[in-house]
């Protein structure tokens, strides 16, 4: 496992959005161009999970304000799926959010995503709210917060 952290990264966009769509229902997942304008943005950073073939095995988007972070997106390869990757990359985020002093991150699930609910309880979110209907399907999100 190599885990890297990027602020901007250029090139890997369509390997990203295969991945994510790969990962999430059908229809959910973004598209190439949802990658690039988000990884322009000065404070979001993208935390990469590379296999020994140097193909990504998953990632973690997020963004940094002041003392506060969120989770954009969280995605591992279904091919990797249950084999320790989301904990690897999990918890080299927050190994980095408390080198940078990060007080809270914070985070939205869908509600039905048992697996990633049971990951983020893992590691110390707890439910702070709802959001009705907020993905496709009347599926409601799950607001979800850890305090570092």
């Amino acid at each position: 496992m190599s885990l890297q952290c990027f602020n901007h990264i250029h090139g890997i966009e369509k390997e990203l959005s295969l991945l994510h769509m790969a990962a999430f229902p059908e229809g959910q997942g973004w598209k190439i161009k949802d990658f690039q304008g988000l990884l322009e943005i000065s404070f979001h950073h993208i935390l990469i999970d590379y296999n020994i073939e140097n193909k990504i095995r998953g990632f973690l988007i997020y963004s940094v304000i002041v003392d506060e972070a969120e989770i954009l997106t969280f995605c591992v390869n279904p091919t990797e799926q249950h084999k320790g990757v989301g904990k690897g990359i999990m918890a080299a985020f927050l190994e980095e959010m408390q080198t940078k002093h990060i007080k809270t991150v914070f985070l939205e699930v869908a509600e039905d995503n048992l697996s990633a609910i049971k990951l983020y309880k893992r590691y110390g979110f707890f439910f702070n709210g709802r959001r009705l209907k907020y993905y496709d399907h009347n599926i409601d999100a799950l607001l979800m917060a850890k305090t570092l």
